[in-house]
């Protein structure tokens, strides 16, 4: 039973990983998105090419955020049947898993901006100053929520190396 959750939290660092993957991606395209609207980046602004980086960044940014919510559960999940399994339950762990529900809503609040700059640059709401306020807040919410990620990516694997060194230490004393 213990591999089950041992293959489980590899699954959980494989979707925060993916989480922090397309936040980075959903990043570098608000980014892009940013540098499309100035007319110092490539000579005039492009407003065509920040409405195709706006929806990039919202579709990533879409995914960022359901992984978010993903690991979030899937790691309250984990931590349940530990609970039940009588398996010892590092502070750590349950700190990790409150990092993914904040992650989670900087990653809403990233995405909610990006959609609402992406809005800014429909005809009906023409405004290309509330879209690149809104891609900036976006770009900062959606940084803070990659850190964090990688924050609790980083987390859980010291517990894995804990939880090694440990069961090494007991199979010496056997």
């Amino acid at each position: 039973m213990k591999k089950s959750i041992k293959i489980e939290t590899r699954i959980l660092i494989t979707v925060e990983l993916i989480s922090a993957l397309c936040g980075t991606i959903g990043i570098i395209q608000g980014m892009l998105s940013l540098l499309s609207l100035s007319s110092k980046t490539w000579g005039e602004a492009d407003p065509e090419a920040s409405f195709i980086f706006t929806v990039l960044t919202v579709c990533f940014d879409a995914i960022s955020t359901a992984t978010a919510i993903i690991a979030f559960k899937y790691g309250g999940i984990i931590l349940k049947r530990k609970y039940e399994k009588g398996l010892k339950i590092l502070p750590l762990e349950k700190f990790a898993n409150r990092l993914d529900l904040y992650s989670f809503f900087f990653g809403l609040a990233g995405l909610i901006l990006s959609i609402l700059s992406l809005f800014f640059l429909f005809d009906f709401m023409k405004s290309n100053t509330g879209s690149e306020v809104a891609t900036m807040l976006s770009i900062v919410c959606d940084s803070v929520s990659a850190a964090i990620v990688i924050w609790v990516v980083k987390i859980m694997l010291k517990i894995s190396y804990l939880e090694h060194q440990m069961k090494k230490g007991k199979s010496k004393t056997k």
